[in-house]
């Protein structure tokens, strides 16, 4: 009876195999066609290198040669430039779940809860490097995307032709999320395992705001933000969320949040008309 129920589990090990040998078959089957087709008169091939490709399935060789021009003078790598596989390179698959777990809880447990659901390692530093990179990476999308708005709606569209919803509602709160910083430490002791010099964690609390907007009449509809910042900068991203879900001069406003000091002076100053409920 039990071997039964874990059948399952046995299989998904074989799947993984299976999976991780056709990814490595077709990498490498799509190498070779980009490496030769980047032959031509002249061109030899100078290196054979292997890169690591990270997949769903686990760490794959890729060949990835190096060809050199001997009359002119010039290098390719045809499987980096052509199907951007670098050397250290993951899938946006493997990205998605190290940023899934990575943003959930410590880098440590995200890195227990990837290998029991894909089979394989990934280093703690790996998680964070990552999670670090696409959160700076969103940020600067969700600034640009929200700057794109403002100057639309102050400078592209005509306050004659403005169109929105007859109400819509903003709401902010915010919570406390613990951060800390690695400082040099005053003593000379060193690492068990890297023997590398120590450093102590400073640890802070700090408040991250999150906000919304969407048209009363559709709750599905939904622009969201979120920052660790003054309430004037906040607001004016709640400002822009709100245009994006069809603010204009005509429209009323509503807004959910607790009236704390600061907050209702910067919502005045950007949004037009508005009632605060706490």
């Amino acid at each position: 009876m039990e071997e039964v129920k874990e059948l399952d589990g046995e299989l998904a090990k074989l799947l993984r195999l299976v999976g991780h040998e056709v990814m490595s078959m077709c990498l490498n089957e799509a190498a070779e066609k980009v490496t030769n087709s980047s032959k031509k008169k002249g061109v030899v091939v100078h290196r054979r290198e292997k890169v690591k490709y990270s997949g769903i399935f686990g760490i794959i060789e890729v060949k990835s040669p190096y060809l050199w021009h001997k009359q002119q003078g010039w290098g390719i790598r045809p499987v980096v430039e052509k199907l951007g596989i670098k050397p250290g390179e993951r899938s946006i698959a493997v990205k998605r779940a190290l940023a899934d777990f990575g943003v959930e809880e410590s880098f440590g447990q995200a890195a227990k809860r990837f290998k029991e659901h894909y089979g394989w390692t990934v280093e703690r530093g790996t998680i964070r490097r990552e999670v670090e990179a696409i959160a700076t990476s969103a940020e600067s999308f969700v600034e640009k995307r929200l700057l794109a708005l403002e100057t639309k709606y102050n400078n592209l569209v005509p306050p004659k032709r403005r169109t929105g919803w007859n109400r819509v509602l903003v709401e902010l709160d915010g919570c406390q999320i613990r951060t800390g910083i690695l400082l040099s430490s005053q003593t000379e002791e060193l690492t068990p395992l890297r023997r590398l010099k120590k450093r102590k964690r400073q640890t802070d609390w700090r408040e991250v705001r999150v906000g919304l907007a969407r048209p009363v009449e559709n709750k599905e509809s939904r622009t969201f933000i979120a920052r660790m910042g003054q309430y004037p900068e906040l607001v004016s991203q709640l400002h822009n969320a709100a245009v994006d879900q069809g603010l204009s001069i005509y429209t009323l406003v509503f807004e959910i949040a607790e009236v704390v000091n600061g907050l209702k002076e910067a919502t005045d100053n950007q949004i037009y008309q508005f009632s605060v409920y706490s």
